[in-house]
């Protein structure tokens, strides 16, 4: 729906609109809230779509905002957010690099009720790629761990890890750094993930063993973030849920690093795909 802020209550994270001639609340989760609260002002125009859900705020009913598609303030002619220009945005941004390597880590999990947990890296899997999807290099090993000399079996269950072929075949945490070292430096590729939890694993493992970090907050790209972002989702997407999806087949976990990563590359794939083929659509019927 497409109307006129006539009232923000910033603490109360609500605003409201007339629909005919009664004056209707809406209401923002955090996470609508942090990224566009601040934009709300009276008579900005703003297109969002509602959840469903309602609850009494200051003895009103309020509606749910599940997502917006365009915040623009008519006077000014300013356009604030415009999702169709967000996700055009996207799409440019990933044909626009040369190199990708898409990366998967498996951690070590926590005791029963641990506290000041530090996730290690036991696993990595990448591919890496040029524009055109060709694969240039691919590579996975086990890791050696510091914090957690001897793998817990909450952590070997959860990764239906071989703790006979681990202790075997393990690297050093340095000798994947060194690797990693060599391809972001001859191919500068951009690393994509999906969600954070890799992320924060590799800067978990450059403190532990004292490292120059290799990688920044910019090197990433999170396919999950991209996916939730592009879509409008309220919740967090599985990588497998996401592959069963785009390719109307299933798929069994096995928390291979490898198969998660040619996983990873494979979504990154489709959904380049589906993004494509629907602007394509839009360009045709004009809207």
């Amino acid at each position: 729906m497409k109307l006129i802020v006539k009232k923000v209550n910033y603490k109360k994270q609500t605003f409201s609109c007339i629909i005919g001639n009664q004056l209707v609340d809406f209401y923002l989760t955090n996470r609508l809230s942090k990224l566009f609260l601040d934009h709300l002002t009276k008579d900005v125009i703003v297109d969002f779509a509602v959840s469903g859900k309602t609850k009494r705020i200051d003895q009103r009913k309020a509606y749910e905002v599940s997502h917006f598609n365009l915040i623009e303030n008519y006077k000014n002619k300013v356009t604030i957010y415009d999702h169709n220009q967000l996700k055009q945005d996207m799409i440019g941004f990933l044909e626009s690099n040369d190199y990708y390597m898409f990366l998967d880590l498996e951690m070590t999990i926590p005791f029963y009720r641990q506290k000041d947990f530090i996730p290690e890296i036991v696993q990595y899997g990448y591919f890496l790629v040029d524009k055109n999807g060709k694969t240039i290099d691919k590579n996975g090993n086990y890791v050696k761990t510091k914090i957690q000399k001897n793998i817990n079996r909450r952590t070997i269950k959860f990764l239906k890890l071989d703790i006979t072929s681990y202790n075997q075949t393990k690297i050093p945490f340095i000798s994947f750094y060194n690797e990693m070292k060599a391809l972001i430096k001859k191919y500068n590729p951009k690393i994509v993930v999906w969600g954070k939890n890799d992320i924060q694993a590799l800067n978990y493992g450059y403190k532990i063993y004292k490292l120059k970090p290799l990688t920044n907050e910019l090197d990433f790209v999170d396919l999950l973030k991209l996916h939730k972002d592009y879509f409008n989702l309220r919740n967090d997407l599985g990588l497998f849920k996401a592959y069963e999806t785009y390719y109307d087949e299933s798929i069994k976990q096995t928390h291979d690093a490898k198969d998660d990563a040619k996983i990873t590359k494979k979504v990154f794939a489709a959904f380049l795909n589906y993004s494509n083929i629907e602007y394509k659509d839009k360009e045709q019927t004009g809207k």
